[in-house]
Parts: C-alpha cells; structure tokens; sequence
C-alpha cells in the first residue's frame, strides 16, 4: 500500500516561521549567554550538538522545512545513532538556560511556544521521512526523538 506525502508547503512554512520568531525573541529580549556556569555548559552542550548534527547530516542533505531533501540520504551516525532529531534537540538545549537564566511569564511563554512548534515540526517531518525512507520504521523502534533513552 502506497503511503501519501505529506506535502503541506503552507503548515511547513508556518513551523518555521513560528519556530525562528519564537528564537529570535528569545535570543533578543534578554542576554543570548546564560551567567550561571551550569547553565553556560548546557548552552555549549546545545551547540555543540547542534553543529555535531550538522556536521554528520552534511549541508545539503537536510532543509529547514521538516521536508526531507529530495534524493537526500538517512543518517544513522554520529548523534542520529542515539536521538532522531539533535538539530531540535540543540535548540531545547541552548533555550531552557536561557529561559531559566532570564525568567519572565512572556518568554516563558514564548519558549513554550517554539517547544510545541517543535514538536509539531518533528511529527510532520517523520511523516515525510517515513514516505521518503522504508528503513525508518525500523531507525524509529531504535532511537529516541529527541533526549536519549527517554523520548
């Protein structure tokens, strides 16, 4: 049985739109570093994954719409052997301190608006990946989406 892609350009761009809004608010309506030590680390635990990601999945083989790059390949490697989705993982990473670091209901707000946009992005995206990706059925029984052995 044939599978139909998701192809919704209009709620793909919406995610992303929502998702970089969220991010620059964010990032601007307060200091981008955290000042607490801990809350640093984590910030550069985010970045390091994120560009780890990058670095495995290759410019190229990856869009910023949850839209799987035609002819693109499934990585398997590097943070992919253990979560689905490290890019979105990253960004959780480098937010959550920021937000703990300069905490008020409006970013709390908005954090909480660029995580559901995430989540939102990352279901949209396994639907595609799964149309694109036989082998994904089987890569999703063996990783997480996005926090190692959790979820």
């Amino acid at each position: 049985m044939q599978r139909k892609k998701e192809s919704k350009p209009t709620y793909a761009y919406l995610l992303v739109f929502l998702q970089f809004s969220s991010l620059f608010i964010v990032m601007f309506t307060a200091p981008v570093l955290a000042n607490h030590l801990v809350l640093l680390m984590v910030q550069v635990l985010g970045v390091f994954v994120g560009l780890w990601a990058i670095w495995v999945m290759r410019i190229g083989n990856f869009n910023i719409t949850p839209t799987p790059v035609i002819n693109g390949e499934l990585r398997k490697s590097g943070p992919y052997a253990m979560i689905r989705h490290p890019m979105y993982t990253s960004i959780f990473l480098f937010t959550l301190p920021e937000l703990v670091n300069s905490y008020n209901l409006w970013r709390l707000s908005v954090v909480l608006i660029l995580y559901l946009t995430l989540i939102f992005k990352i279901n949209f995206e396994e639907k595609n990946l799964l149309h694109q990706f036989p082998e994904y059925k089987i890569y999703q029984k063996k990783t997480k989406k996005i926090i190692p052995f959790v979820y």
